[in-house]
Order: C-alpha cells, then sequence, then structure tokens
C-alpha cells in the first residue's frame, strides 16, 4: 500500500499552527512575569533599602536609627551591585561633650558592641552594625565617662502604614510611562533606592516612602508615598 504524504498545503497548516502556539505561549510567560509582585520582579534592581526608622530619647541623647540593605561599593551608576545588610545608629547630645563613648546594642536578640565616631561638622555621633534590624525595639546602651545608660528606640512603622514592597509596587504603577526609557523588553535597566523618611512635604510630622529609579546615565524618577493613605504626594518626572 501506497503511503500518504503530507501535501504542502498541510505541511503550511501545521507549521501556521505550531508558531501561533509558541507566540501563545511567549505571551502567557510574558503576561505571568508581569503579573508577579513588583518586589519579586525588581528584586534584583534594588541597591539601597532603608526599610526602618527607630526613634529614642533620654535626658542626656536622642537617638534615631535606620536600618536595611545597601550597596556596597556605593555607586550611582543605574547597576544595582552586591548588597549587605546595616542598621546604622545616629546620636544626638543634648549638651557638650568630649572623649569616648562606646555602646553594646541587642539587635533582634543579638548583641553588638561599637564606639561612636564623630560627624566632622554636625554636632552628632554615629556607629553601623553588619545586620539588619527586623523587630520593633533596639536597645542601646551608652557607655561614656563613669556612666552607662539604656535608650530604647522604637519602629516608626505601625500596623496602619504599608511596606516597602507595597510601596515600591504603587511607585512602578505610578511612574510606569517615564520608566519606559529603562525598559528593554521585560526587563528594567536601572538601579532602584527605597527609603523610608521622615516627611519633608510640610510640618504635620510622619513619614513616606521615597522610591527612585535611576539610570546609568544618572536620569531620576521618583515617587514619594504617604504609607497610611498610599497616595502619591510627589514624583520627580
Amino acid at each position: 500500500m501506497k503511503k500518504k504524504t503530507a501535501s504542502s498545503k498541510e505541511l503550511i497548516k501545521i507549521f501556521v499552527g505550531f508558531a501561533v502556539s509558541i507566540a501563545l505561549l511567549i505571551t502567557a510567560l510574558i503576561f505571568v512575569g508581569c503579573g508577579a509582585p513588583a518586589y519579586e520582579r525588581l528584586a534584583d534592581n534594588i541597591s539601597e533599602l532603608r526599610e526602618n526608622i527607630f526613634e529614642g530619647a533620654n535626658e542626656n541623647f536622642e537617638l534615631s536609627i535606620i536600618s536595611g540593605l545597601r550597596e556596597e561599593p556605593f555607586m550611582l551608576d543605574g547597576i544595582a551591585g552586591t548588597t549587605r545588610e546595616f542598621t546604622l545608629a545616629t546620636l544626638i547630645p543634648l549638651s557638650e561633650i568630649s572623649g569616648v563613648v562606646k555602646v553594646k546594642a541587642i539587635i533582634d536578640g543579638t548583641t553588638f558592641n561599637g564606639e561612636f565616631t564623630k560627624h566632622p561638622f554636625a554636632q552628632t555621633l554615629s556607629v553601623e552594625f553588619a545586620t539588619r534590624a527586623t523587630g520593633s525595639e533596639i536597645i542601646l546602651t551608652i557607655f561614656y565617662n563613669d556612666y552607662e545608660q539604656n535608650i530604647s528606640a522604637k519602629s516608626v512603622l505601625t500596623e496602619n502604614m504599608i511596606g516597602y514592597q507595597k510601596a515600591l509596587e504603587i511607585a512602578e504603577n505610578k511612574l510606569r510611562n517615564s520608566l519606559e526609557v529603562f525598559r528593554e523588553g521585560s526587563v528594567l535597566r536601572c538601579e532602584i533606592f527605597i527609603r523610608l523618611i521622615p516627611n519633608q512635604i510640610d510640618n504635620v510630622g510622619g513619614f513616606h516612602w521615597y522610591v527612585a529609579f535611576i539610570g546609568s546615565e544618572q536620569q531620576i524618577f521618583a515617587a514619594l508615598i504617604d504609607p497610611i493613605t498610599m497616595q502619591v504626594v510627589a514624583t520627580r518626572t
């Protein structure tokens, strides 16, 4: 019996069907990728994350602490390099001091020891610990001259405030048109800064999320987001 062979028309139909199937698969994969949360898609773009602020005071000092991840070494080049964990404590003396100020910090149950360094211009001292604080409180013991004193610094984040993941999502959506200059296919070619910062818009206090997308030519698109209302209060485009 003679075997049937596919006609050229049948071969064309088979080829077209195969091509359409591949195109649909690629489209589906792209759609799935775009549907992933912003933080999952853009995690490798983040070169600085200041995810928490802690504040405290006693009769001798005011204390402010920021914690998160940051690029090391720092380069504003549009490319996110290797990051490391950090917790930076800044101490403001309420009266003039001299001499060495040492510190013991309890961060997430782990004890760290260090020594404050004076700022060359401002009347502040700072010390950094190689860890990322995830709790709601940091306790510092200050050793100065003949005394030691504890300062408790509490996180400013509350249950009513969004985290950095949601802030990144809001910023990406708000700046989507501007960010097209950084996009190559489904990839965003830029580095991202996410910072929880004190309110700099008015004098009512509170905090904002600052999210900035920075390109290789130092082109910056940024959004300032209210962490309670989730409203974008300012943009740079």
